[in-house]
Parts: C-alpha cells; sequence; structure tokens
C-alpha cells in the first residue's frame, strides 16, 4: 500500500496492529487502502506517489510556436497531466523503455524523439537546452522544441494534431494530507461492518454506521480544504493540448 498503512489505519482507529489472526485481516485492510486509495485518484484526476503513476496513451497535442530568435521559432506542447516521470530515449520506446513516446509532425509523418535511432538529442533538464533539439520540464509537464517550425510550416498535421504524447504522472511523494484523506476513507470502509467487529458503540458514543459517516466526511473536507477536487490545484493547464488522450491505472 502506498499512500497509507494499514498500521496508520490501526493507529487512527486505536485498536491492535492488523495480522492474519484479527478482523478484518492484515490482507483484508490492505484491499481496503488499495480502494481508499483508487477512490482518492478519482475525485482528485492525479496520482500520489511513483509507485502509482497513471499512464497516457497518444495524448492529442497542439504545439504552440514560440519565438526564439530573429530566425528560428521554438514549439512548445503543454501536457494535460503533471509533474510527470522523466522520459529517455532508447530504441525501441514505449511506458517500459522510456516512459512514453514523443511523436512530432515533421511534415511527412510522425517522428518518435524518444527513438534513439532518430538522431534527436534531448536535453538533460529546463537549463540544458545549446544545441538539443527538445528538452521537458517534468514538473509543469511542458515539452520544448528547438526549431519547431522548419519542418513544420511547409505541411501542417493532419486534423491539427501535432504530437501525440504517451507519458506517466505522479506526485513523487505523498502529499500529508493525501495520506490522511486515504486513512479516513480505509477508517470508512472498515468501521461500516458491524461483522467485522472494530469499533463497537458504547454508551454516548456513535455508532458504526455514524462514525463511517463522519469519516467519510471528514475524508472530502480534507480534499476539499487543500484544493485537491474540481481540479482547483494547478495541474492541467491546457496551454496548446488537446488533453484527450486515454489514461491508465
Amino acid at each position: 500500500m502506498v499512500y497509507c498503512t494499514r498500521n496508520d489505519v490501526a493507529a487512527f482507529l486505536q485498536v491492535e496492529d492488523f495480522s492474519g489472526t484479527t478482523t478484518p485481516a492484515d490482507g483484508d485492510v490492505d484491499t481496503f487502502i488499495s480502494m481508499a486509495e483508487s477512490r482518492v485518484e478519482l475525485l482528485t484526476d492525479h496520482a500520489w506517489a511513483t509507485a502509482r503513476a497513471k499512464e497516457v496513451t497518444d495524448e492529442r497535442v497542439r504545439i504552440q510556436r514560440v519565438r526564439s530568435n530573429v530566425v528560428n521559432l521554438r514549439g512548445r506542447a503543454q501536457l494535460r497531466h503533471y509533474p510527470i516521470l522523466s522520459f529517455t530515449q532508447h530504441a525501441t520506446p514505449n511506458f517500459t523503455n522510456s516512459n512514453g513516446n514523443i511523436k512530432i509532425w515533421t511534415g511527412s509523418g510522425y517522428t518518435d524523439y524518444l527513438d534513439s535511432d532518430n538522431g534527436k538529442t534531448m536535453g538533460s533538464s529546463v537549463t540544458d537546452v545549446n544545441n538539443k533539439n527538445f528538452w521537458v520540464d517534468t514538473e509543469r509537464g511542458t515539452i520544448y522544441i528547438d526549431n519547431y517550425s522548419t519542418f513544420n510550416m511547409v505541411n501542417s498535421s493532419p486534423a491539427g494534431v501535432d504530437a501525440y504524447v504517451s507519458y506517466k504522472y505522479a506526485t513523487a511523494s505523498t502529499p500529508k494530507d493525501i495520506k490522511l484523506a486515504t486513512i479516513y476513507f480505509t477508517a470508512a470502509i472498515v468501521v461500516a461492518n458491524d461483522d467485522l467487529n472494530v469499533s463497537q458503540a458504547t454508551e454516548g458514543s456513535m455508532d458504526n454506521r455514524t462514525k463511517s459517516e463522519k469519516f467519510e466526511e471528514m475524508g472530502m473536507k480534507i480534499l476539499k480544504d487543500h484544493h485537491r477536487i474540481d481540479r482547483s490545484m494547478a495541474m492541467a493547464r491546457a496551454i496548446g493540448g488537446f488533453g484527450t488522450g486515454m489514461v491508465t491505472p
């Protein structure tokens, strides 16, 4: 489990650590955590740890032309999701070998800039740009292309799709609010089942159903208070992109 652990949930509920002999068993709690993590990702439209990075296949992108000097134009493509995992170049680029593909229209066809056989040089960072064909700002999900207009002005790209980009995205380390929301959502699942006998009501205390509802409310409140829902956080700008790639869990 990534966003929180079963021990985090046990500590929150003030019960003994889950194991193979407890009710619920440790494996069951892991399943509940996984369900809660998936729900957080659905609500926030983002992945909150590298281990749970999401894949986007062939996001259709328009490339903005940006003047760099009196002769050449550079290109800039904004991806829908970010931060993204760093790209690498490979003879057979894919999600496994290169963390995706960057297929740019070059006048007569699409050239994968991550294919090492195509002779495109990639900058190692946003400051490594001299004599490079392209470089990537992974934090902001922006791809920069040098001398873009020289091969693109003659024949426009089919259907206005300047590039197809496949990539992985995730925030590297899980923020504390995401961890806490996941704990709340997991705890809500655990205490909702009276048969699990985890948190029995006593005189003057809430019954399990009420506790579950309160935990659910608190999980949602945490996400809303930290602007993780409804795309309030700056994570999906629309500069020069369709943002219509297929996301794979």
